[in-house]
């Protein structure tokens, strides 16, 4: 596999893919869990190799569904593909992508690294996507029905970040996580219709060494964070009034031992775990990075590290808070797409008025605009 950048488990729970970033590949696995004689047995079933020419260093990967993959290449674009059932016990193919985001400037990608997914229902589905290098995350929406039309795209996050390198939305869609990889923390920024470039973030989680993979679980109460400089994974627990700034996780779990984790340390930023996911009803966390590029455990203990903190309720959704959140997106976007629309109009209004046939007609438009105000006032007599 080389460098594994990151992991996402499919929504049944079947499958899981892994971003081969060095070998321009991805790998997805038939996964299985069982109980024998009351122990868990984690049972890997078959293999699909995938190679495209529009995989270029990919870094980011998730499940639209559980047939759709989105995979974020650091030197490309966004694409989509449709992910075959496996054909035997391993098997490669080279296959097209559905849909590619990024070819156009008003797609504004650049440098994708880490995205998540939302589906909003009506076959439409929002996409996050961190554009490391270039230090700002996108949103974009997707229309599931037409072959992953792109529809819209947004530029909402931008300050104080510096190479966001992994991204999470929790359950009920109100806070966003970002990995804020070169100021060594997470950045949180609530959903709503103040969110913009401009935006400092809502709180900060601090005391990781390089955040990279995110994973919000408990229906938003707790959130894991893959560290790329240590061999651990960070548990932070949310408040009852909500996401605050702490200095420091309440736990960490430890993921590699030293021996892996010590041959994957060549720099500071290397040898930890890169991607992270969870398979809820398992009770599974998988990690990935390089030396140890794939890692089960178990979510029992951490989940339950929960209780006792106040934050039991703390994010139990209501449809009234559902319906709030997507209220304020919605107004959040329309007004972002007037202020496009208006400026688009605004700048072809001053390329016109700057253009050589605009000037060369100053004369006839004056003396058509005299002429027709001498019409007017003669109608009006």
């Amino acid at each position: 596999m080389g460098r594994t950048e990151d992991v996402s488990w499919s929504p049944d729970g079947r499958r899981l893919v892994l971003a081969a970033i060095t070998l321009d590949r991805l790998l997805v696995v038939g996964v299985d869990c069982q109980f024998e004689s009351g122990q868990r047995v984690v049972c890997l079933k078959d293999a699909v190799e995938i190679s495209s020419t529009s995989l270029r260093r990919p870094h980011g990967v998730c499940w639209v569904g559980s047939s759709v993959i989105a995979v974020a290449s650091r030197e490309g674009n966004v694409s989509l593909f449709k992910v075959p059932e496996a054909d035997g016990l391993t098997s490669a193919c080279d296959l097209r992508p559905v849909a590619v985001i990024g070819k156009r400037e008003t797609e504004l990608i650049s440098t994708p690294g880490s995205l998540c997914v939302r589906d909003l229902g009506a076959d439409l589905q929002e996409l996050w996507v961190c554009n490391g290098f270039s230090h700002y995350v996108t949103h974009h929406l997707l229309d599931a029905a037409s072959s992953f039309a792109h529809l819209d795209a947004q530029l909402l996050m931008q300050k104080e970040l510096e190479v966001p390198d992994g991204i999470a939305l929790d359950a009920n869609g109100e806070w966003v996580a970002v990995s804020n990889h070169d100021r060594h923390a997470v950045a949180l920024y609530r959903n709503d219709e103040f969110l913009a470039p401009d935006q400092a973030p809502a709180a900060q989680l601090g005391g990781v060494h390089y955040p990279h993979g995110l994973c919000f679980v408990a229906g938003g109460r707790i959130l894991l964070v893959a560290d790329a400089g240590a061999p651990t994974v960070a548990v932070f627990y949310r408040a009852v009034s909500g996401w605050q700034d702490l200095p420091a996780p309440h736990r960490s779990v430890r993921v590699l031992d030293d021996a892996v984790f010590q041959r994957g340390h060549h720099n500071p930023r290397e040898g930890g775990p890169k991607g992270i996911d969870v398979h809820e009803p398992w009770g599974l966390m998988v990690v990935t990075c390089a030396e140890q590029p794939l890692a089960f455990f178990d979510m029992g203990e951490i989940v339950d590290g929960a209780q006792g903190q106040g934050h039991e309720n703390s994010c139990a959704a209501t449809p009234a808070d559902r319906m709030r959140v997507n209220t304020l997106r919605l107004v959040r976007d329309v007004t972002a797409r007037e202020a496009a629309v208006t400026a688009a109009v605004r700048k072809e209004m001053e390329l016109m008025r700057m253009s050589w046939s605009w000037r060369l007609t100053a004369p006839l438009r004056l003396v058509t605009d005299q002429w027709i105000r001498w019409r007017s006032k003669r109608h009006q007599i």
